[in-house]
């Protein structure tokens, strides 16, 4: 990872590990669409009430450093809010889990900051690691807060809880570690149990 220089416009673009390879066979690229990521970006930091007035509603993320692309990302995420959000932030509580056993629950009671009173989209990156407490077999929930339940697996292994506002579209990623049961032969990587439609429906889990 490293920054990139943001006092003058910088375009960074960089071939995949994909496209490397295909540059080393001789073969051509065939580039046909590309992606754009804006995540390292935190919109909740435009202030409106900055007493220089509206030239400076966004000198904060103005002057913030920028990641430098990375050739080996599977996934991009974007945290870009409208302008009626601005100054709402997500609190989530712990952003990083570590050292969960076989059973341990974990909680999350998210709250919208300065916004409105609103239910959240919860989505298990990984259902064979942590689960939804009363509906097991779910991906996604949404409800007011919810509790996982860490699950027996053979190794080591990290999921995620992506919570999203239902109203104003914050989101934050919680990432929840499982240690190793010994007697456990779930491997985490094995294909997700789920239901049809990865999806537990309303309600919270108490």
């Amino acid at each position: 990872m490293g920054f990139l220089d943001n006092s003058t416009t910088t375009v960074d673009a960089i071939l995949t590990l994909k496209g490397r390879e295909l540059l080393s066979q001789g073969r051509g690229l065939g580039i046909v669409k590309f992606a754009l990521s804006d995540e390292e970006i935190d919109y909740t930091l435009y202030d409106v009430t900055h007493p220089n007035g509206t030239d400076s509603y966004g000198s904060v993320i103005e002057n913030m450093n920028l990641l430098e692309a990375s050739p080996n990302r599977t996934t991009f995420n974007s945290f870009l809010v409208d302008q009626n959000v601005a100054g709402q932030s997500l609190g989530v509580g712990p952003l990083s889990i570590s050292n969960q056993e076989v059973n341990d629950p974990v909680s999350i009671a998210p709250s919208t900051k300065n916004g409105p009173n609103e239910d959240y989209v919860f989505t298990i990156s990984n259902t064979n690691i942590i689960r939804f407490e009363s509906t097991p077999l779910a991906k996604t929930k949404t409800a007011k807060e919810v509790k996982v339940i860490c699950q027996s697996i053979n190794a080591d292994a990290t999921a995620t809880v992506r919570v999203t506002g239902v109203q104003s579209g914050l989101t934050a990623v919680i990432s929840v570690q499982v240690d190793q049961d010994p007697g456990s032969s779930n491997n985490p990587d094995d294909p997700q149990n789920t239901d049809s439609n990865g999806n537990g429906g309303q309600g919270g889990d108490y």
